[in-house]
């Protein structure tokens, strides 16, 4: 018995030797086998990370060019911070609507409101409503013109197309189709379809919707300060050609304080204007803001 545990003894080195051989050899084959597989891991984690920081990258300066400022530029005015708005539209409010440029006869504002100011009130309610993003303005200029004496009145308001229907119906029959086309729209030709325009008068109706308007002093006064308060005098005299529609004193259409100011300066029409907007558009479009 002690014979066979001494030469157990003896040989068990050799195995321990070979047992430790096999598994470095094993360890090492295992190596060569994982190794690469950690690298290329490595790698595809650096690449992951790369293409992570490059979208980063690239989503910042998309945002960026998104954000970037796009002004309107018409001659003889100062530079106008293009409003983020697609001006084809008919909600927005630079668009451009004549004779050329028809919105949709079923499209009705969906913020429309009674303003706080004089109206006439044997109009409907519709009549009577303006888009509610224009009343803070159309009140601030009311009762500015009331605190300096002159007491303005809306003659008519929002329109359906319905109901420019009727109107042009109306005047055709009262003085034929080329002389109502002068002076009043087909449906979905009229700006009152937008909210955005009214027609303005006195309390008194001295010279109500006459081109005599313009020698009163509320004609005046309105012509002198409604810039100032985002509203344009739409058919201006000497424009009859460019616009389609007659010298109009008493229609006045929102556009914004600063489009309005530059519309004043540049001596422009909203119609004359219109191929500045579009490329304030096309670069609002291409900027990826729109």
């Amino acid at each position: 018995m002690l014979k066979r545990l001494s030469r157990h003894k003896k040989h068990l080195p050799k195995r321990v030797l070979l047992i430790a051989a096999l598994l470095a050899i094993y360890m090492l084959a295992v190596a060569i086998a994982v190794v690469p597989a950690l690298l290329q891991a490595n790698r595809l984690q650096s690449q992951a990370r790369q293409a992570d920081e490059a979208l980063t990258v690239l989503l910042a300066a998309k945002e960026a060019k998104r954000k970037e400022p796009v002004y309107v530029n018409l001659p003889g005015a100062e530079p106008v911070w293009a409003i983020v708005e697609d001006y084809t539209r008919p909600d927005s409010l630079w668009t451009v609507i004549n004779k050329d440029r028809s919105i949709p006869t079923s499209y009705i504002p969906s913020d429309l409101k009674i303003p706080n100011v004089e109206e006439r009130q044997d109009k409907s309610t519709q009549e009577r409503s303006v888009r509610a993003v224009i009343i803070p303005h159309l009140e601030a200029m009311f009762a500015d013109a009331k605190a300096e004496g002159h007491n303005l009145m809306i003659g008519s308001a929002y329109r359906s197309a319905s109901l420019q229907q009727l109107y042009f119906d109306n005047y055709v029959a009262a003085s034929g189709l080329e002389l109502a086309n002068q002076y009043s729209a087909y449906p979905g030709e009229s700006e009152h379809q937008t909210g955005l325009a009214t027609d303005i008068s006195t309390v008194s109706r001295q010279c109500y919707l006459e081109e005599c308007f313009t020698s009163t002093e509320d004609g005046q006064w309105l012509a002198s300060h409604a810039y100032t308060y985002g509203f344009i005098l739409r058919y201006p005299k000497g424009k009859e050609a460019i616009t389609g529609y007659q010298f109009e004193p008493w229609h006045y259409r929102y556009v914004g304080v600063e489009l309005a100011g530059a519309l004043q300066k540049s001596g422009l029409t909203l119609d004359e204007a219109w191929p500045y907007l579009q490329s304030a558009l096309q670069t609002l479009k291409a900027n990826g803001a729109i």
